[in-house]
């Protein structure tokens, strides 16, 4: 990924490095109890993967600062947590909870398999309330997706248009993982979406307000691996 779109500091735009071209992906399975699997990356020599992390200039550890704080205005979200076995009061610790199907309602969740454009994210957003957030063209398949913030600053996403689906999770997950904890992203067929570094409450409390846990799978990179929590719209 090219360093096009490095997130700036507090009052500009808080974005993401440009994706690479991405790799068919490898499949992985949940273990017991329900509790997703982190995805798995493909096997990358050590050399590149060393050279990649002195560019990124950051320790893995701890994510990229997106340096941009998000809205202040974002809802509670325990009611909208479930355990793996569709049990109340959930905490929010990956593997341990889903997003309950009512959260979605009125949404359509049936899985898409056709390829999309950044215009059907504009139109799923504006139905949601978010306004007109119009998508700006970044390069070539990149677009930005702009959401008001605080202090004049504003969560730029960034969304990627792919081949197709198994395009779009690899791109995903190896975004997720290249910016490191706290990146988080959702996808949906062809798209895939990287969203500014956040605590895991804050990137689903704002994916839960803009429904964007209805849209697509959501993805959240921890400290280890990048773990996809379910909720009621899923694909294979």
């Amino acid at each position: 990924m090219s360093n096009e779109s490095i997130p700036s500091r507090k009052g500009e735009p808080a974005g993401a490095p440009a994706a690479r071209a991405p790799s068919p992906p490898s499949t992985s399975t949940s273990p017991g109890r329900g509790r997703p699997a982190p995805s798995r990356p493909a096997p990358r020599r050590p050399a590149l993967a060393a050279a990649f992390a002195l560019a990124l200039g950051a320790p893995a550890c701890s994510g990229i600062d997106a340096g941009v704080e998000y809205p202040n205005d974002l809802p509670a979200i325990d009611r909208n947590l479930l355990t793996p076995e569709n049990g109340p009061e959930a905490p929010l610790a990956l593997g341990e909870f889903k997003i309950s199907p009512e959260t979605c309602n009125g949404v359509d969740t049936h899985p898409v398999t056709q390829k999309l454009s950044p215009e059907d994210l504009s139109r799923f957003l504006a139905a949601q309330g978010a306004g007109s957030i119009t998508p700006k063209l970044a390069r070539s398949n990149l677009y930005w997706f702009d959401f008001p913030a605080r202090d004049k600053s504003f969560v730029r996403l960034r969304l990627a248009v792919l081949e197709d689906s198994k395009h779009a999770t690899q791109d995903l997950h190896d975004a997720v993982l290249q910016h490191g904890p706290g990146w988080w992203g959702v996808r949906r067929s062809n798209l895939a979406v990287l969203a500014p570094k956040a605590s895991l409450r804050e990137a689903m409390a704002f994916a839960i307000k803009y429904k964007l846990v209805c849209w697509g799978v959501f993805t959240y990179a921890a400290n280890d691996d990048a773990y996809v929590v379910p909720g009621p719209y899923a694909e294979l």
